[in-house]
């Protein structure tokens, strides 16, 4: 059964719902139900599966719905996406949108019901860990699975918390670590652990599941965690040790005798080279499982299939729920909601890669279309340009100039968001609006080893790695060896091969980028903005008169922005130190 149709299953499954989804203020807290119950659900192979799925659902869903709708802020984001406030998307319309909200005066603690406005539903992810560690504790009960399989689904169940406490590692820095269900017999005002215990914890998760997992299932279960995904798990979190943010001997700003929360008190070369280990593991791995990057020389096709086409040769892990989005249409929803900004087009480069210049005065349409024609196969596999049919699914009337367009204006919801809009996750998709968001790729563990040897003085090494990724873009192999230039090199490959993936965000806050304030999360956003030979919206190319580049809002940045503020109410029950700033 897929984790989809399992995911179907829990619908039906009334039992499961009462018992093992019930939720009450307390986010430590046991929730309602019997041991009964809890034996019945886990009597047979049959019914625990709906537990297992719901343990999936819960511990992927979080920070990934590129629809950005959460009105409860369960996962984090009301009305947005990671996308709009990591600079890769400019901005919404609306005020009450949280993408509006933190873009105008930043993260806070307290919306004023106590809720926070932030990236993460900071409660939500201790339900998914107490999902996961009730499946772990009462396998054992199914009567009908053997010996072997309930050890597995323990480990997947470690792989799914290890993957919530990597997330909250890089968004808060040291977390309350759950290791077990609790009961009414537990203290559940656990304080937050230290920086290096929360990854002490995630590596020794994902060392222990590793060493159980197996490497592929049958295709009834694809979308099940591997060994991979353990490793990749693994070195993500090694990674983020690695870098600036936590990687040094005194915090962001000061935090007086909670500073080991928010970094490890040192800088440490070290850290790197076990990031580059972990990340080599993930490719040694996957280079034995038939995983690898999909490279045959067709670079926009390959990069098309690698981020749009469901189970494909690169891709680890992605969440499979294949949801109904209603009337949502990824080629017009929102306007502005899915226009690419100034900054994020500015990372790609010419098909030649060399840059491209972009009009800083009216200019000529047809210059635009020029530029836009120029442009490197990873751009036209992601993004439509204004009058332009889609790239991606050529010859498609589905995904035509008139079909991108927004019934107001090319660019979006103001008039002024867009250097190009999302078609990235639906490479030759017809009429198909889902898909299957990509959690963990190949390329990712290249470019962590190309960004840790580089740290680590070894650019040869760097750049043997730094080539995979280019090769398959299509793009000149870089020489570079001076470590400064090569670092900007490899940070601008991040930014490009993982658009609206989910990395900028984190990327730019823990390479602690100087311009972060200046363009990128803060400061002056900037847009094409065009004009009409009618007067009016554009939708094929003969409607398009000039188009130039223009500064259409002000982004907000401060240091307190680097982590991500607990809610109020949690900080308010006494046993959670609240992030510096907040």
């Amino acid at each position: 059964m897929k984790i989809r149709s399992i995911i179907k299953y829990i619908a039906v499954t009334s039992i499961l719902i009462i018992v093992l989804s019930a939720c009450n203020k307390d986010f430590l807290q046991k929730p309602q139900g019997s041991d009964t119950n809890v034996d019945s659900i886990f009597s047979t192979s049959q019914k625990s599966q709906a537990a297992i799925a719901l343990a999936y659902s819960q511990s992927l869903a979080a920070g990934i719905d590129i629809s950005g709708w959460d009105g409860n802020r369960d996962y984090g984001l009301c009305s947005s996406t990671l996308s709009h406030i990591s600079g890769e998307l400019n901005d919404l319309k609306y005020n009450w949108e949280d993408g509006w909200m933190i873009q105008r005066s930043g993260m806070k603690a307290d919306d004023g019901s106590g809720k926070p406005i932030s990236d993460d539903g900071f409660t939500f992810n201790f339900k998914a860990i107490r999902q996961n560690n009730l499946v772990l504790e009462n396998i054992d009960k199914v009567k009908d699975m053997s010996a072997t399989e309930k050890e597995q689904v323990k480990a997947e169940m470690k792989t799914l918390t290890a993957y919530r406490y990597e997330e909250m590692f890089k968004r808060y820095g040291g977390v309350p670590i759950v290791s077990k269900s609790l009961t009414a017999a537990d203290s559940i005002k656990i304080p937050r652990a230290s920086l290096q215990k929360t990854l002490d914890f995630i590596v020794k998760l994902c060392d222990e599941a590793a060493s159980v997992l197996p490497s592929s299932y049958p295709d009834n279960w694809k979308g099940r965690v591997t060994k991979g995904v353990a490793l990749a798990i693994k070195a993500e979190a090694l990674l983020f040790a690695a870098r600036p943010l936590f990687n040094s001997a005194t915090p962001y700003l000061d935090f007086g005798t909670h500073n080991n929360l928010i970094c490890f008190g040192n800088s440490d070369p070290s850290r790197w080279q076990k990031a580059a280990d972990a990340s080599k593991a993930v490719l040694d791995w996957a280079l034995t499982n038939n995983l690898h990057v999909i490279n045959t020389g067709s670079p926009l096709d390959d990069y098309g299939t690698a981020v749009a086409t469901p189970n494909n040769a690169e891709v680890l892990l992605a969440y499979k729920f294949q949801q109904n989005v209603g009337n949502y249409d990824p080629r017009t929803e929102g306007g502005g909601a899915n226009g690419m900004s100034f900054n994020q087009i500015s990372q790609y480069v010419k098909a030649d890669g060399t840059n491209q210049d972009w009009a800083t005065v009216p200019t000529p349409y047809s210059e635009y279309v020029a530029k836009m024609q120029q442009m490197e196969p990873r751009f036209k596999a992601s993004a439509a340009a204004a009058g332009i049919d889609a790239w991606n699914n050529p010859n498609d009337v589905n995904w035509n100039s008139t079909r991108l367009s927004n019934a107001s204006d090319w660019e979006g919801r103001g008039g002024t968001e867009a250097c190009g809009r999302r078609v990235k996750f639906w490479y030759h998709a017809g009429t198909r609006n889902w898909f299957e968001f990509p959690i963990y790729r190949l390329a990712e563990f290249y470019l962590n080893l190309a960004e840790a040897y580089n740290e680590l003085a070894q650019p040869a090494t760097a750049l043997s790695y730094l080539k995979v990724i280019r090769s398959r873009a299509g793009l000149p192999e870089i020489t570079e060896t001076n470590q400064i230039a090569l670092r900007q090199i490899i940070q601008r490959e991040w930014a490009v091969e993982f658009y609206e993936e989910g990395h900028r965000y984190f990327d730019v806050k823990h390479w602690k980028l100087p311009e972060i304030g200046n363009g990128i999360i803060g400061g002056d956003k900037k847009s094409f903005v065009f004009t009409y030979v009618n007067g009016s919206c554009g939708w094929v190319a003969a409607d398009y008169k000039t188009y130039t580049t223009k500064v259409v809002y002000t982004g907000f940045w401060n240091s307190t922005q680097y982590l991500t503020p607990f809610p109020i109410k949690e900080i308010n029950k006494g046993y959670i130190v609240q992030n510096p700033g907040y």
